[in-house]
């Protein structure tokens, strides 16, 4: 039976200099420790309320994706790899955010897996976001030219849904999914894809992928997206 870590002062402390939101968890995902930028994030008055709670305790809309937040816990811990996930949900200030959070395993000292440590850094919602740096990791992708502030090639224009469907099929996901999270039907996501598949002129999802990388689109968050609740795994 194991009990819940304790996390040791020195990582209290150097979680609260470093930017972002930091915190770790038990192996039942159990918080054992945040720093002020998760409390200030998520709404609560200090990191005690808290500490030996799990993500179905911290203030709603956040737990409508709390068994997914564990399930993304299980799946670092059970592998040993780090994962990075895209989060965008509505926080109790009022407003929307977007994230990209990377989860690693936690170890003691001896070598022990103890828990997940966390760490969340913030997107700026309001400039023309690049993540290509990302998308290129999570697919595997070897092109060189798809890097932050490159200047586009001309293309057809999209609407804002066609670059939604767009962005998430750039993340590896499934028609399927993303019709889950946009909520609409499949027939409507296939649409999308014919409609891109024609504007970008290629035949298939695979090439649509290529050319969108070719292009230098896609791998900027829609601003219509930051209105829908997503934890989308980037990389694991």
């Amino acid at each position: 039976m194991h009990s819940t870590p304790k996390a040791p002062p020195p990582v209290c402390s150097l979680f609260e200099q470093l930017p972002g939101c930091w915190g770790c968890k038990d192996i039942n995902s159990n918080f054992v420790y945040v720093n002020q930028n998760f409390v200030d994030l998520v709404g609560v008055s200090s990191h005690h309320d808290l500490i030996g709670k799990t993500n179905f305790d911290i203030p709603a809309p956040l737990t409508a994706c709390a068994e997914v937040f564990q399930q993304q816990d299980q799946t670092v811990m059970t592998s040993g790899k780090n994962m990075q996930v895209l989060n965008i949900h509505p926080y109790p200030d009022g407003e929307w955010h977007a994230h990209i959070f990377t989860k690693m395993p936690w170890y003691s000292e001896s070598g022990e897996l103890i828990g997940v440590i966390f760490h969340g850094q913030a997107i700026n919602e309001f400039a023309a976001l690049e993540v290509g740096q990302w998308i290129c990791r999570a697919i595997g992708s070897s092109k060189k030219d798809l890097t932050i502030g490159k200047e586009t090639k001309p293309h057809p224009p999209l609407s804002p849904r066609e670059s939604e469907v767009l962005f998430l099929h750039m993340y590896g996901k499934k028609p399927q999914f993303i019709a889950n999270a946009l909520g609409v039907s499949v027939k409507t996501i296939e649409n999308h894809f014919a409609n891109l598949r024609l504007k970008l002129g290629v035949k298939t999802k695979t090439d649509l992928m290529d050319k969108a990388l070719e292009l230098g689109v896609g791998s900027a968050i829609p601003s219509s997206l930051l209105r829908h609740q997503l934890s989308v795994v980037l990389s694991s």
